[in-house]
């Protein structure tokens, strides 16, 4: 058996989400220091101190995502994909109620996180970026063969571990793994429970991605009690980006 690792990523102020997540993680045996956060602590979501906390309490070793760029550095948009006037409002809302809503002292903890890491083990090279590794806020879905190709040709480590797109998977380029760990707190490829990733690394390579039931209406009723559009809600219970 080899060295299991789990990755998280895309958790967005969802502590109902995190706390299930992280509570499998202690049932199956896999401590802190072999927990890594692939970024986007905030946004959306109705706890971004809560969430931010825990990653801190629990010593969660985690990289700068582009929703916790926007908060920690008082940028004015989320560097998100706005393809209309709709998201261009949603957007907006979440930001300005996110940054309104989280400390000064956790936006100075974003604004401290590393854009990526690079890691090595039991022999394997391992990079971690939040969305790609040429920026925080492209896209690489599972259908993106051409530019995972360019991304291979170019990229020093064995495997690159993201999330981003809220879309998990596993693929292999060439003598390259790209592994996309989904999302603990804003799921879109439907099923709504929370998820994460769950690396082992030895003689083999094996990938599990697991999924997590949680609370979903107790955090839906929360964010619609808030100043936070009713959809996000609705993406909590659908596992879907509603358009």
């Amino acid at each position: 058996m080899g060295r299991r690792i789990a990755f998280i990523s895309d958790i967005h102020g969802n502590i109902k989400a995190l706390e299930a997540v992280l509570q499998d993680l202690d049932e199956k045996g896999i401590s802190s220091e072999n927990i890594y956060c692939l970024g986007d602590l905030v946004g959306y979501g109705p706890r971004p101190n809560e969430t931010i906390e825990f990653i801190k309490k629990y010593n969660i070793q985690s990289i700068l995502g582009n929703y916790d760029e926007a908060v920690g550095f008082y940028l004015p948009t989320c560097g998100c994909n706005i393809e209309s006037e709709n998201d261009r409002m949603r957007s907006k809302n979440s930001l300005e109620w996110t940054a309104q809503h989280t400390t000064d002292e956790n936006k100075e903890f974003l604004r401290n996180l590393e854009e990526q890491i690079s890691l090595e083990i039991e022999g394997y090279t391992v990079l971690l970026t939040h969305a790609s590794p040429y920026s925080i806020n492209d896209y690489v879905y599972e259908s993106d063969t051409e530019k995972q190709e360019e991304i291979a040709e170019e990229l020093d480590e064995d495997i690159v571990i993201f999330g981003h797109t809220h879309y998990p998977y596993y693929k292999k380029i060439e003598n390259k793994i790209f592994i996309n760990a989904g999302s603990v707190g804003r799921p879109k490829d439907g099923d709504n429970r929370a998820c994460y990733c769950i690396l082992e690394l030895g003689e083999d390579i094996s990938v599990e991605f697991i999924r997590i039931p949680y609370d979903i209406e107790k955090v839906a009723k929360e964010i619609e009690g808030s100043a936070l559009l009713d959809v996000f809600a609705e993406v909590l219970r659908t596992g879907r980006d509603i358009k």
